[in-house]
């Protein structure tokens, strides 16, 4: 067994077969969490060798570029993993329930790796089925997962949502010799309602920057960046923040009913949390006038 704690979110991995910390990531270490037969889980994964589902005649809800699919057949999903340059044989299919609580791993014969008569499964917390189940299990309990990078100063934390290439890394390697601030992600977020109080997290899932930190912190503020010639800072309205948002949130807009809960956390985040924009150019100055800004709130 391997369990991991991401967003307080518990996944426990249960496999007949090796995974240990040495076949991971170094992103993942620090996600690790000491199995306790005490403690309770929220996400059990368990793993079988081949007897892989049949979707033929399942509804297919998603095509995701011809990498990865996914099924729905009444309340249970099937993500099936194929390769474009194999045969259409899946590599490996993840059946969840309605309730993200208990997953199987149906595991083909690439997926595997048998070395000296050792058989090791892969992580299967790693892109992008950690993610998938994330989201889904998120959208349950108020939160989302968010393309940003995050950090925390004085005790209060800031995220800072963007596409591939807005400049997430980038702003994060300005921050990066400031003792001050501590960044949890450059990539990955997620975001969750606890005990009526808005939270981060950071993801194993970094950037190009690499940082993936097992921390939380309240969140306190959203800049949406911009790379640009010049330093500044403007609030903006909670409906043009909602729009500029979307893009960058994680929601299957294939499954009606948990788009419209990631929606509403989306819509009640923005009644909490102020937004901003945040104009940037690629040196240390961006930090001193986030850092003068944000203390004067």
């Amino acid at each position: 067994m391997m369990n991991f704690e991401i967003a307080n979110v518990t996944f426990a991995l249960k496999f007949d077969y090796p995974l240990t910390p040495q076949d991971l990531d170094s992103t993942f270490i620090s996600f690790l969490k000491t199995p306790n037969a005490s403690s309770a889980t929220d996400i059990d994964i368990s793993f079988k060798l081949d007897n892989m589902p049949d979707t033929t005649e399942m509804t297919k809800i998603f095509d995701c570029s011809q990498s990865w699919y996914m099924f729905k057949n009444g309340f249970n999903y099937y993500m099936v993993t194929k390769s474009p340059n194999l045969d259409n044989k899946p590599i490996w299919v993840v059946s969840f329930d309605h309730n993200i609580k208990r997953v199987t791993v149906y595991l083909g014969n690439r997926a595997i790796i048998k070395s000296n008569d050792r058989v090791t499964v892969p992580n299967l917390i790693s892109f992008p089925v950690g993610q998938i189940l994330l989201m889904y299990f998120l959208s349950h309990i108020k939160g989302a997962l968010i393309h940003a990078a995050g950090l925390g100063f004085n005790g209060r934390g800031y995220i800072f949502p963007g596409k591939s290439g807005a400049g997430k890394s980038t702003l994060t390697r300005q921050f990066a010799h400031r003792n001050d601030f501590e960044f949890l992600s450059d990539d990955r977020i997620a975001v969750r309602k606890i005990d009526n109080q808005l939270n981060i997290f950071g993801t194993p899932w970094p950037g190009d920057a690499g940082i993936a930190l097992n921390k939380s912190v309240n969140l306190s503020g959203i800049f949406f960046i911009t790379q640009a010639n010049y330093n500044r800072i403007e609030e903006i309205k909670p409906q043009k923040a909602l729009e500029k948002l979307l893009p960058v949130v994680s929601i299957p807009w294939y499954d009606k009913e948990v788009m419209i809960k990631i929606l509403d956390f989306c819509d009640d985040l923005f009644s909490n949390i102020p937004a901003y924009e945040l104009y940037f150019k690629p040196d240390s100055e961006v930090v001193d006038v986030f850092k003068i800004f944000v203390s004067r709130q």
